[in-house]
């Protein structure tokens, strides 16, 4: 090892990895430069190798999926659904604990209208993290909204097909409160 290097060793059934953690932080450093000057493209090049060379970088695989979704958005780089919920998946295996992890996967599905799959991550994310379970609740409950009525425009004109929809969307705008349905009513009155 060289002096002044952080390295972390990874023991497994089979072998023993050195990883040298700069290079990790260097490599994470460039991809975000991409990110921050707004070439998806060329960051989530960078957080595939990233992710390929360190697969037990939680942060790699995470980055990997946030600048795949940037880049199948924006600029037309197409990064296949199921890549990008893979690698989200795969850092929340590797760092459980990480909200945000979880939040952004949910933001991701209801994107692709995977709705009961980002109600999931988003609880998730909420039982982790109380101290920001309202901003993850209010965020489902309006990114979820929005969604369905931009993917089902035709909803908006027929309040008893909106119900459903709206009612899950206020339900959980109510969780973000912390207030019960018939408290809501009553400052509604």
């Amino acid at each position: 090892m060289t002096q002044g290097s952080l390295k972390t060793i990874i023991i497994t059934a089979r072998d023993i990895t050195v990883i040298d953690m700069a290079d990790i932080e260097k490599q994470l450093n460039e991809g975000m430069k991409a990110m921050d000057e707004g070439d998806f493209k060329k960051a989530y090049s960078k957080f595939k190798k990233l992710a390929e060379e360190f697969p037990n970088s939680p942060e790699a695989w995470f980055y990997k999926a946030e600048t795949g979704n940037m880049a199948s958005g924006m600029f037309g780089a197409k990064v296949p659904e199921e890549e990008i919920m893979a690698s989200y998946k795969k850092a929340i295996e590797l760092d459980p604990e990480n909200s945000e992890y979880y939040a952004s996967y949910g933001a991701f599905c209801v994107s692709i209208g995977k709705y009961d799959e980002a109600e999931g991550a988003y609880n998730e994310a909420a039982e982790i993290d109380e101290s920001n379970s309202s901003r993850f609740f209010s965020e489902f409950a309006s990114d979820y909204y929005s969604n369905v009525l931009a993917r089902y425009g035709e909803i908006m004109d027929d309040p008893k097909a909106r119900a459903p929809y709206a009612k899950k969307a206020l339900l959980y705008m109510l969780k973000a409160l912390d207030m019960e349905p018939e408290e809501a009513k009553n400052l509604l009155q």
